[in-house]
């Protein structure tokens, strides 16, 4: 087999238990540095609450190592799709998805996928190639819209059809979800639209931690750490800070990712992203410009997690960001103007920390799925025959691998093997682990 599987720990113990086994296909779109990739980021906080609750062992397809992603519970299967963000949306291999699901040695219950553009294409995969029926879920960080496509033609067909193949999606924010709804809406039927509305769900991204402010606060700083696009608002930002510069010159606009040719510009660059807390953590204020698109934004919490306020739009997904009394949203340009001027004048704000406090990872995932309590409900089927002669032969070998157990049984793809699995799940004689089958009872 041409893919590499790479642990980054020591190998585990091959009879460790896992109750489940969850295949992970990510959707990598910041390639020039996949540690602080927005899937990324969400993994790391949620493969060690479900490892710890659930007893998991997860797979997950990378594009290269990832360290932060270096759990003694994840196998990182090297999966190379094309770099250019629509071609890859539109690129799925059946046959190096089926050679990496090789369901004769390996069990998957559930599947996360994090790319929708590619689940309608998986779950036909599965479904009809494999013995598994595992439970689909997933997120969407990103759904090509007409407030956010740079594309002539986008995937959002594609995305669509991918969703209604999960049991539940979660999406950033509840704006983005009635976005998505409302565009359905020119394409779908009542009844799939019925379904969207039912599947896609608000799971609200968090923050790693809160922190003091720093004593050391740059006076007359504002920080922009956001990518320089246009639907950031960067081009927007830039002819409004003109227009202020024109009246006064007391103030230094940092920049994290952009570069533009301003008096008032300064661009930094961090190494670490302790270095790049540590910089936040020292402005006066922040800023978030987006126009017409943004379902969330990392950036700002990343920011408010670190005790410094953020002008914020007063629509998209900011007022779910931030409690309804929060003093700095803006209307419109006139009232950024405003606003941005009295919070260079005034270095007295609120508590954003104690907003970011309701945040924090484990607490937001916690509310993800039911808890991820109704993901990991899978259905069993009856005490059939099937299942006690599976049994006898677990107990007869006192450890068996998946592969040794199929061939012993003689069935093929057309047997529904996770059936099986749930109930043998039950049994409290048989211990899962990552390979096989072992038994534990007298």
């Amino acid at each position: 087999m041409a893919f590499d599987i790479t642990h980054f720990t020591e190998e585990m113990d091959e009879r460790d238990e896992y109750k489940y086994k969850v295949l992970i296909y990510g959707n990598y779109t910041f390639r020039e540095n996949l540690e602080a990739d927005s899937l990324v980021v969400v993994l790391k906080n949620v493969i060690p609450f479900l490892s710890k609750r659930y007893s998991v062992h997860f797979t997950i397809l990378v594009p290269e190592l990832i360290k932060s992603l270096a759990f003694p519970s994840v196998d990182q299967i090297i999966y190379k799709l094309p770099t250019y963000i629509n071609t890859m949306r539109t690129h799925f291999d059946a046959t190096k998805f089926l050679d990496i699901i090789d369901w004769r040695e390996k069990d998957f219950d559930i599947i996360y996928t994090h790319l929708p553009e590619h689940t309608a294409q998986i779950a036909n995969c599965v479904f009809n190639n494999t013995h598994f029926r595992p439970k689909i879920v997933g997120y969407s960080h990103w759904f090509e819209v007409p407030q956010n496509a740079p594309y002539e033609k986008t995937m959002l067909m594609a995305s669509l059809a991918g969703v209604l193949e999960m049991d539940e999606c979660g999406v950033n924010s509840n704006w983005l979800k009635q976005l998505v709804v409302t565009e359905a809406e020119k394409y779908l039927a009542k009844p799939l639209i019925d379904r969207l509305d039912k599947i896609i769900q608000p799971h609200y991204l968090g923050v790693d931690m809160t922190l003091d402010r720093s004593p050391n606060i740059k006076k007359k700083s504002v920080i922009f750490n956001h990518r320089p696009s246009s639907y950031t608002g960067w081009d927007w930002f830039c002819e409004v800070v003109d227009e202020i510069w024109n009246t006064r010159q007391d103030f230094t606009v940092y920049s994290t990712l952009a570069q533009v040719d301003r008096p008032w510009n300064q661009k930094i660059t961090t190494k670490t992203r302790e270095q790049y807390m540590e910089t936040l953590a020292s402005m006066q204020f922040g800023v978030g410009c987006f126009q017409s698109y943004s379902a969330w934004s990392i950036s700002v919490t990343d920011g408010l997690s670190v005790n410094v306020p953020y002008l914020l739009p007063s629509g998209l997904c900011y007022p779910e960001m931030v409690p309804a009394d929060y003093p700095y949203l803006y209307d419109n340009r006139e009232d950024f103007i405003k606003k941005f001027n009295e919070m260079l004048d005034n270095d007295q704000y609120i508590d954003t920390k104690d907003i970011a406090k309701g945040m924090i990872w484990e607490n937001r995932i916690e509310r993800w799925f039911g808890g991820w309590d109704n993901v990991f409900n899978l259905k069993a089927m009856s005490d059939t025959d099937g299942v006690k002669k599976v049994t006898s032969i677990i107990r007869k070998h006192k450890y068996i691998s998946k592969k040794d157990l199929i061939d012993k049984l003689g069935w093929g793809v057309h047997i529904k093997w996770t059936g099986y699995r749930n109930k043998l799940r039950e049994n409290p004689d048989i211990k899962f682990t990552k390979h096989g089958y072992e038994w534990i009872g007298i």
